[in-house]
């Protein structure tokens, strides 16, 4: 599909495939139309060439069936001054597959008020209460934009342990973020945009078989990927070889390869050998992007 603003296109020829049964991480840098994707994907934007399904309906067709199985839930979300079991009685009508006890331990279990009207909670609250009315409402499609902005330390640990209850083998859930830390235990695969196109689709196990991270004082004679420099040394993205155990891999220093590395990225991630690194090259990376 092709979309933009006016006459300049933000994405083009834009293709991607997601299946049930996974949290999906969406990043890119800002302005790279995360926003706008997940809108399309929710049927508020359409596409200016070709279109988007859902569970085979098109969400911008704003069919009955198609919001009932779509939950969006924006940055700063915004509700009115109901108090959330008289909001859930407004929404239930439009959503026949509203849970509403699961909607009541989320509610709980994320330190929710349910006296106090939703129009009075915090920001933080606010996108809490998102989150438990979007994974009650039946949805097969959540899609969640910048969903830990604005949450404290513990609430951020109460909002993955909620997420990760949301997956289920009919359930695609999609998360829009640039904090890649918060997320990147949850999501896999995660899906890279960049340029008006998918950069990078990958699997955590892909990742983990072709790729490790090691702390190096010097990168001389290694398959570096990319690196970043601090007082001490080399944080390196590197290139796995035969017989290398994986030790886990840092979602941000893959996406910041992404950017600054696109292509020392994608031959590792094919097995391909590289060619020496330069450290001095501003395509090689030289230092954190966020």
């Amino acid at each position: 599909m092709t979309f933009g603003y006016g006459k300049k296109p933000l994405f083009k020829d834009f293709d991607l495939t997601l299946e049930p049964g996974a949290i999906h991480g969406l990043l890119g840098l800002n302005g790279a139309g995360k926003t706008s994707l997940l809108k399309i994907a929710a049927g508020a934007l359409r596409p200016t060439v070709g279109r988007v399904e859902a569970f085979g309906r098109d969400p911008a067709a704003r069919g009955a069936a198609s919001l009932a199985d779509v939950a969006f839930v924006p940055e700063d979300p915004w509700f009115p001054a109901l108090k959330p079991a008289a909001w859930v009685d407004r929404v239930a009508v439009f959503r026949p597959a509203f849970d509403r006890p699961r909607f009541e331990v989320l509610v709980d279990e994320l330190g929710l008020d349910a006296d106090k009207p939703v129009s009075k909670f915090s920001y933080g609250q606010r996108k809490k209460f998102a989150l438990a009315a979007a994974i009650a409402s039946g949805a097969r499609l959540l899609l969640l934009d910048e969903p830990t902005n604005g949450l404290d330390i513990p609430s951020k640990t109460q909002f993955r342990r909620v997420l990760a209850s949301a997956v289920g083998p009919d359930r695609i859930v999609v998360v829009s973020t640039h904090q890649v830390r918060d997320l990147e235990n949850l999501i896999d695969p995660i899906v890279i945009v960049d340029k008006g196109q998918v950069a990078f689709a990958v699997s955590a196990a892909e990742l983990d078989s072709r790729l490790r991270v090691e702390r190096l004082s010097t990168l001389a004679g290694r398959p570096v990927v990319y690196a970043e420099r601090d007082a001490v040394g080399w944080t390196a993205l590197l290139a796995a070889g035969p017989g290398d155990e994986s030790g886990g891999v840092d979602m941000e220093l893959v996406f910041n390869a992404s950017i600054a590395a696109p292509e020392r990225l994608r031959a590792a991630l094919a097995g391909e050998a590289l060619s020496e690194f330069n450290p001095e090259s501003p395509e090689a990376g030289m230092g954190g992007l966020s």
